[in-house]
């Protein structure tokens, strides 16, 4: 399915629900249409009953997506209160990534810079290519990076590494990344695409029910309020009928057959 006009494509196939941003002549850098149309797009995979995990990626082999595309910058955010509208944008996009009830992985190829890191860091999982850069910018525009994505991105790599990121605008490689833990994996770029695909076979074999409750307290982290509904999910997997195929396919030594109830 095309959203904003063909400049995010999602598809699935077998387990995997694809999004792609799609403008690789711009290096996949995010128009403000894209960033209003990404809940619809993370809903519309996220509801498939086929998907195990979503996977966001960047068309091309150039960029994961090198940034916001500041050549809208002059009518839709030159001031602060241009600007408001289109942060709450940028928040409800991250926020369906983040509260998703799949996993998300981002599937990290070339350059995450900016809005890339942004949306790389409200998912669940980073992977990436040798060849990955990833930067924040924002000091050499001159444009305030929002607090919201500030305390995700520090929430990750610390927070002497975000403001290192910030100040200097200096790009990460892959392996400072790995280092840093943004990344959890990094792979020749010929083989991530099928290393990303063994991830979603693996939590495609397990039960979704922890999973969802995996990334409720992945989120409670964040977000203190959400201990109570991370209880409650922890609580639904010990009452489940999948906890109960879990013990008994590991008595029967076979594989467990999950249906997320």
């Amino acid at each position: 399915m095309e959203f904003a006009e063909g400049r995010l494509i999602t598809e699935v196939s077998g387990p995997c629900g694809w999004l792609t941003f799609n403008q690789p002549e711009r290096l996949n850098a995010i128009r403000l249409d894209m960033w209003l149309a990404l809940p619809e797009a993370v809903a519309q995979l996220d509801d498939d009953e086929q998907t195990a995990a979503i996977v966001v990626r960047g068309a091309g082999m150039r960029a994961f997506i090198s940034g916001a595309d500041i050549g809208e910058f002059g009518r839709a955010r030159y001031n602060a209160g241009s600007n408001r509208p289109f942060t709450e944008a940028v928040m409800a996009a991250t926020r369906a990534l983040s509260t998703a009830r799949k996993p998300v992985i981002a599937m990290i190829r070339g350059y995450c810079i900016g809005g890339g890191v942004v949306i790389a860091s409200a998912c669940d999982m980073r992977l990436c290519s040798h060849d990955a850069r990833f930067g924040v910018p924002a000091a050499r525009l001159g444009l305030g990076y929002e607090l919201d994505n500030y305390k995700r991105l520090a929430a990750i790599v610390g927070a002497p590494l975000a403001i290192e990121m910030l100040t200097t605008a200096r790009q990460l490689t892959a392996e400072e990344a790995l280092q840093a833990r943004f990344v959890s994996r990094v792979c020749p770029s010929a083989d991530l695409e099928a290393t990303v695909a063994s991830y979603v076979g693996m939590i495609a074999a397990n039960a979704p029910m922890t999973i969802r409750a995996a990334k409720m307290c992945s989120r409670a982290i964040l977000d203190p309020s959400l201990e109570a509904d991370a209880d409650a999910a922890i609580d639904a997997c010990f009452d489940s009928e999948d906890y109960l195929e879990g013990r008994a396919a590991f008595s029967d030594k076979r594989p467990p057959k999950f249906s997320g109830r």
